[in-house]
């Protein structure tokens, strides 16, 4: 039996993880696309807005381009970890939902990162961001969109989980050492996290690039490794 409504959003609240979701991050520094988030960033600019920022460590990298960066998550554990560890004098965290997000043509730069596969419709956040953003700004997307595979239709996502994180640990022990390493496993298999992660729902490439051709004409869309794909669009009206 599927779970209820209810019961999947509670899973894929970060409410539960946050202080494991954050620390997985202290232990995984430099990972993925970190480079390409700075390399597309613009040097400098008024305002920034950073949509799901989770526990903060990119409304840094903003604060040190930017005027003034708002940083909005739906879970208050999140923003009360980024509260305490991210503080900056130009940075403004709030608890907000993506889609009521206020301050039309005002951003010169909206980043969403690891956010979007958490919204109902990705259409509707999609056109919400561009309204934010203001003539001649920036939006910088990173998302997972994993494609369909034999492997995904046949094997259950939960053991992909558990097996991508025994490949992990074993790179993790060459270039973390055993300590970091094994607690980067235990993290990533934590009975929290995996429901989390198995509650997610992702959209398809061809449902994003569809998107993006009504909205975004023009966008750059690049993969970043696995299923993970960055997007870049300048406004020009």
């Amino acid at each position: 039996m599927g779970r209820s409504p209810a019961a999947r959003l509670a899973a894929q609240s970060f409410d539960r993880t946050a202080a494991d979701y954050d620390r997985r991050g202290d232990l995984s520094e430099n990972d993925g696309f970190t480079n390409w988030l700075v390399s597309v960033l613009p040097p400098a600019g008024g305002r920034a807005l950073d949509l799901g920022c989770g526990a903060g460590r990119h409304a840094v990298l903003l604060a040190e381009r930017f005027t003034h960066v708002d940083a909005i998550d739906l879970s208050l554990p999140m923003i009360e970890i980024a509260r305490a560890k991210r503080s900056r004098p130009n940075i403004t965290y709030q608890q907000a939902d993506l889609l009521t997000t206020s301050g039309s043509g005002e951003y010169d730069l909206v980043l969403s990162v690891m956010t979007l596969h958490h919204v109902p419709d990705l259409h509707a956040a999609l056109a919400h961001i561009r309204e934010l953003l203001a003539p001649g700004g920036r939006i910088v997307v990173v998302d997972p969109y994993p494609g369909d595979s034999v492997l995904q239709r046949l094997v259950p996502l939960r053991p992909r989980l558990h097996a991508g994180a025994v490949l992990r640990l074993g790179t993790d022990l060459v270039r973390r050492g055993p300590a970091s390493a094994w607690e980067i496993y235990r993290l990533s298999t934590r009975r929290e996290w995996l429901d989390h992660r198995v509650s997610d729902r992702f959209f398809s490439p061809e449902e994003l690039q569809q998107c993006c051709a009504t909205l975004f004409p023009g966008c750059k869309m690049e993969g970043l490794g696995g299923s993970v794909v960055g997007l870049t669009w300048d406004c020009s009206r």
